[in-house]
């Protein structure tokens, strides 16, 4: 009597699983399609641009005095915020821009280079992070790389699991939270939903509907799960005896 129950308990729970199994393959096919990477790399503006990145320590900058090659040096800000130039000593340039820091060494150089033209780059971020957790590859921060999209973070977090839910990630930002469908950007081609992170940003990539419905399933029926073995290790025994006509 009970296994009338089992049975369609069990073929509603692989209809599921492959439901959510077909879905998610087409997004995982889409986002390793090496020409739908090519044309996502040439979307330069997005519907929401990070702020301007600003330095801290362990970040590594280059500065460059046109035509001083002897001026021209790439360092480590140090944990104190500072960085050491020629002519100019110790100088601090934590929680700047790089364009701030290009004004303030332009105005310094210019004591000793008539006309100095400074430019300043990051060449490296190491000194902020973004989050992403949920069903990705690989949970956890990543080093913040400057003007670095969602794509970007979730393709370097081994892209989304089998349960994910990607028309529903989530970016958390002071208090705030946007809710971006990465299937219109990856399937559709609709890139301007493809936002620029900021420091500290939570990206959070949410369980689909079939496995939240599994979930549910398997929390009604984990305590059932010793009384079903019972009845049919009951049931294999009375079959043993039988056969054997103990």
């Amino acid at each position: 009597m009970i296994r009338r129950f089992v049975a369609p308990l069990l073929l509603v729970g692989v209809v599921l699983l492959f439901g959510c199994t077909a879905d998610q393959q087409t997004f995982k096919t889409r986002l390793a399609d090496q020409d739908l990477q090519a044309k996502l790399k040439e979307v330069k503006k997005p519907l929401i641009k990070s702020e301007d990145y600003r330095v801290g320590a362990s970040d590594v900058v280059s500065v460059e005095v046109r035509g001083q090659p002897d001026l021209t040096r790439t360092t480590v800000i140090r944990p104190d915020g500072k960085i050491t130039l020629s002519l100019l000593g110790d100088v601090y340039v934590s929680g700047m821009t790089t364009e701030e820091i290009d004004e303030k060494l332009t105005r310094m150089y210019k004591e000793y280079v008539v006309g100095a033209d400074v430019t300043v780059a990051v060449a490296a971020f190491n000194s902020q992070e973004v989050y992403v957790f949920g069903q990705v590859a690989r949970e956890g921060p990543q080093p913040y790389m400057g003007e670095m999209t969602i794509l970007e973070v979730i393709s370097r977090a081994g892209g989304v699991l089998a349960r994910a839910e990607p028309k529903a990630v989530q970016v958390v930002r002071n208090n705030k939270v946007w809710k971006v469908n990465m299937d219109d950007i990856v399937i559709n081609g609709k890139t301007n939903q493809n936002m620029y992170l900021q420091p500290g940003d939570i990206v959070f990539v949410p369980l689909n509907g079939f496995a939240r419905a599994g979930f549910a399933l398997d929390n009604i029926f984990f305590p059932l799960r010793s009384f079903f073995s019972f009845i049919f290790l009951g049931d294999s025994v009375n079959d043993v005896k039988l056969k054997h006509d103990w």
